[in-house]
């Protein structure tokens, strides 16, 4: 494993930064499940889905609480794998989206807002960015020393 000093201490305060912002989306999507999804989503809950559009936003919630807490942890504890993590978290998005279309090509197109998905690119992109530029200076000092 990659020694701490060589990974630029930025790292840790993204992926703590990005914790938190998870457990801030955890919260949205479990607690304030109800108006996330009707005002920031945009999803009709007058239709006989909306216990199940509902269920899977919460389920995605929990998901957001555990990245959280991953997040902050290894940015505390373990800058290595928090480096790692900024590159992974892109990636899983990335064919998590492909597969999403590919799966839902076949259906009618969403009516809802999907208002979290500009928050979220920039979220992803924070993650991609600061993992290049992390990498770039951790291979570079390691050149160095």
């Amino acid at each position: 494993m990659q020694k701490e000093y060589n990974i630029p201490k930025f790292v840790s305060i993204v992926a703590i930064a990005l914790g938190c912002i998870d457990l801030m989306r955890g919260f949205m999507h479990t607690v304030l499940l109800d108006f996330a999804a009707t005002n920031i989503a945009g999803f009709d809950l007058s239709t006989s889905l909306a216990g199940d559009l509902l269920q899977l936003m919460g389920a995605f919630g929990i998901s957001n609480y555990l990245t959280g807490i991953m997040l902050i942890l290894l940015g505390w504890k373990a800058r290595p794998l928090a480096l790692i993590m900024l590159g992974v978290i892109p990636a899983v998005y990335a064919i998590g989206v492909v597969a999403i279309n590919v799966n839902s090509a076949p259906y009618a197109p969403t009516q809802a807002a999907w208002g979290g998905t500009s928050p979220m690119l920039i979220y992803l992109s924070i993650s991609a960015i600061s993992f290049v530029a992390g990498a770039w200076i951790t291979i570079n000092r390691k050149k160095k020393s």
